[in-house]
This record gives structure tokens, sequence and C-alpha cells, in this order.
């Protein structure tokens, strides 16, 4: 951490679709950004993310923007369920994996028989790459000689970090996102990663807070004038949650919506979690669990919309879809997330015309009755905080308020909560201490959705029900 306040802060946003560097000062206000596709090649030998084009957009991005305001301090910010492997000169071992490539059957079934169990890391293994433990175990057992190079395995937050100019490290919060690599109660590495004799390829544990180095002199343009420093980083969920903190949110019911929803419960009890249920725990930067849901959200939603508008959705043809007895039921994807046993039996049933508004509708009505079920999944009775793309849809909001009546429902006004949370990390002491920043709320009644529960208790009913 530098001494002084920083000028400018510049997050590198890395996610699995588009990375952007955006550029705050000091009071988290956003000064300006540049943005690129995420770019995923198919191979070989298996599907992987193209660092260096991130890397080499990443340095552009802050030479230019220390033009605008000086960068003091870099943080990053990247999607979780990705390592950066590298050998003794630094380079990459193995070409950095996307967490959706499929490994082969054998490699499933292997890691079955070796995968942690859930009382320990608190998650199941997920489908494709997406659990850090199965990518490992997928490189050393098809690339033996590959792996056999690795000197230091990084978090790929850290990795990036590390590629800018900072020191090796790994950092807590990418390791306990679903990962099965991390004792999450003990807050050390697994059983699987001891028995497989990996520890002391890991690079070590440092705060995501923590400055790490700065950028590389080559990386800096003749005018750069910033300090440059940068710090360990973070997982961006963590990173979004870590926003909320800083505002003050000492109970908190977050839902993170986008490509998954994945609720966090502040107050959840992590030895409650059902495995059954897809619940799971996420480590926060100070190292304390957090019990989460989720389920494959805007993923189902956009298939149950298969291309008609979100727009085209109204309260009327919701409860249209009620008093005819029209059902989306679980699960539009291969896993079944709060309802267990679901996954891959998503169907519809009732009179269902496949109107463009009627199909909005449903597709509104069955997100918000996930997110409901994903919320009961860990026993939630926080305040709620809908962010994220479906914090603009003032239907699911309203739907999401009328299916939890006795918590209080907001959706958030911050339009990049994942980067101002990093940005939260170059403001805070060295001993972790959070600085405070408000986060603009908008409140949410309940809709009056005529027979909205006696409809809840069917489809209920329904999504729960044995295949036939």
């Amino acid at each position: 951490m530098v001494a002084n306040v920083p000028r400018g802060i510049a997050v590198v946003d890395i996610g699995a679709t588009n990375s952007k560097v955006v550029l705050f000062d000091a009071g988290l206000q956003e000064i300006a950004r540049r943005k690129t596709e995420t770019v995923h090649r198919d191979g070989p030998p298996y599907r992987h993310i193209d660092a260096q084009r991130i890397v080499e957009f990443a340095i552009g991005a802050i030479g230019e923007l220390d033009r605008v305001l000086p960068v003091d301090v870099i943080v990053v910010s990247a999607c979780g369920s990705t390592l950066g492997c590298v050998d003794g000169a630094g380079e990459l071992a193995t070409p950095v994996m996307d967490y959706l490539a499929e490994p082969p059957a054998e490699i499933a079934e292997g890691y079955a028989k070796i995968a942690p169990p859930f009382a320990e890391t608190f998650c199941n293994t997920w489908p494709a790459a997406l659990s850090l433990g199965r990518q490992l175990f997928w490189l050393e057992t098809a690339f033996p000689e590959a792996f056999a190079r690795v000197r230091s395995i990084m978090t790929w937050s850290q990795y990036l970090a590390f590629r800018l100019g900072g020191r090796r490290t790994c950092e807590v919060t990418a390791l306990g996102a679903f990962s099965q690599l991390l004792d999450v109660l003990n807050g050390d590495f697994s059983s699987l990663v001891r028995q497989r004799g990996w520890v002391d390829r890991f690079a070590p544990l440092t705060r995501a807070w923590e400055d790490i180095g700065e950028l590389t002199r080559e990386f800096r343009p003749a005018a750069f004038s910033g300090r440059g420093r940068i710090l360990c980083g973070v997982h961006d969920s963590d990173a979004n949650y870590l926003r909320y903190l800083a505002a003050g949110f000492s109970e908190l019911a977050l839902i993170s919506t986008g490509t998954f929803i994945i609720g966090f419960e502040s107050q959840a009890d992590i030895l409650r979690l059902d495995p059954n249920r897809e619940t799971f725990s996420f480590t926060n930067v100070f190292g304390r669990p957090i019990g989460c849901c989720g389920f494959f959200g805007g993923g189902e939603f956009d298939k149950l919309l298969a291309g008609a508008s979100p727009s085209a959705a109204s309260a009327a043809d919701i409860e249209a879809i009620i008093a005819h007895s029209v059902f989306a039921l679980p699960s539009f994807s291969d896993t079944g997330g709060p309802v267990a046993g679901s996954g891959d039996r998503g169907r519809i049933e009732g009179p269902f015309t496949g109107a463009l508004a009627q199909r909005a509708s449903l597709a509104t009505l069955y997100t918000a009755l996930m997110t409901s079920e994903a919320l009961d999944a860990v026993e939630s009775r926080s305040p709620i905080v809908i962010d994220g793309p479906f914090s603009r849809n003032d239907l699911f909001c309203s739907l999401l308020a009328a299916l939890r009546p006795r918590q209080r429902v907001a959706s958030s006004l911050l339009q990049e909560g994942t980067a101002a949370g990093a940005a939260v990390l170059a403001l805070m002491r060295p001993a972790g201490d959070l600085p405070e920043f408000g986060v603009e709320l908008k409140p949410h009644e309940p809709g009056a959705f005529a027979g909205l529960r006696a409809y809840q208790s069917q489809w209920q009913a329904k999504a729960r029900a044995p295949a036939r």
C-alpha cells in the first residue's frame, strides 16, 4: 500500500466475456475506462484463455489512463476458477485453462474418486473445469511433462498481477471460491492439495490489499507519471461483496446477478449448507467464509427468452401465467442449483403459447422463483440487495420482494460494483481497515401479483417431484 492517498487507481477487471481497465480517483469516482473482449481458444491442448492478449491490453490501457490521471495503484480483479501455472523462468508451463473446458471422461471419473469432502471444502465438484482441484488433476494426469515444470501455481488475479510486475502470490478469495483447494474452516490448503503433493507448488498466500511490487519499467511509457504500485488483487465476486462491506452492511443478502446468479448470506451458518442444493462458501478478503447458493441464472433466463426481449415482460402477463397455471420448471442447465436433482430436467407445463410477451414474463417469473429458492437454501434472513444486470429489471425485483415478504429488498444503483470493490483495496490500511463509501439503493415494494403464493407452492411441489 502506498503511503499517501493515491491519485489514480487502475482496476484491471478480467471477466469471462469482457476485460476492462477502469480508472478511479480516491473518492471511488470512475474517471475513464478501456474495454476489450476476453479471447478464448478452443485448443490444443484444451479450451484456454489467451492470457498474453489480456496482459498486452492491460499494459496499453494503464499507459493511456495514466495520461488522464496518474496511476498510483493497480489492482487486478478477475473471474474465479482460473489458474496461471508457471515454470522457473516465469513462463506459463501450461495454457491458462478456460473453466468451461470439458475434461475427458477418464479425468472426471478419476477425480471423483479423490475429490475432498464437502464438510472440508464446502463445495461440490462443479461441471466442466469450474473446480480448480479438477483442473490441476487434469493437468497433472494428462500433461505430466508440462506439469512437472510448474514451479508456481498462482490464482488468476495474482498471475496477472505477477505479469505486470508483482511478485508471485496466491490469494484466499480465489482459493475459497468453490475450488476444492481450501480447507475452509482452517483457512489452509485442503487434504486434496496435501495428498497430491501440490502444497509447495503454490505461490505464497498474500492479503488482497498487500503491495506486491510495481509496474515493470519496460511497461511504462516515457511520460508515465504515476507510482504504478501493484496490489495482490482479488476474486471478482468477492470484490463486489467488499464494496458493500465498505458501505457498512453488517447484515446482507447480496444477489449478484449475471451469467450466474449467486446469493451471499452474511448470516448463514456454513455448517448447515446442503451439498444437494448447490450451496457453497466463498471466503472473503478477511478470511471469513460466507454461505452462498448459486445457479446458472442468466444462462437459464436467456434460454427461456429464446430471443424475446426481457422488456416484453409485464405484470399483467405474469398474472395471466399464474391464473392459467403455466410453469417453467427447473432446471434448464446441467446443475439444478437450489432444486436438488433437477439438472437438465427443465420443462414448461401448461398452456404455453410461446408468444414473446408470455415467454419474457415466464422467464422473469422462473428466475425470481429460483432466486428465492437459492435464498431459502442458505436460510436467508438479511436485507436483500440485488446487484448486476437484474438490478435494473424492476419487474424481477418486485417479484422477488413479493416472494420474500419478510426481507427488505432493494436494488443497487452501482454500475461497476466489482471494479469499485477492487478499488477499495487501494484505500485500505495495512492492517485491513476498510474505508467508508456509501452505496445508493433503490427500494422495491412487493408486487401485487394475484395468486402468487399459491402458485409458488405448486411450483415448488412440481419442481421437487421425482423424475418420471
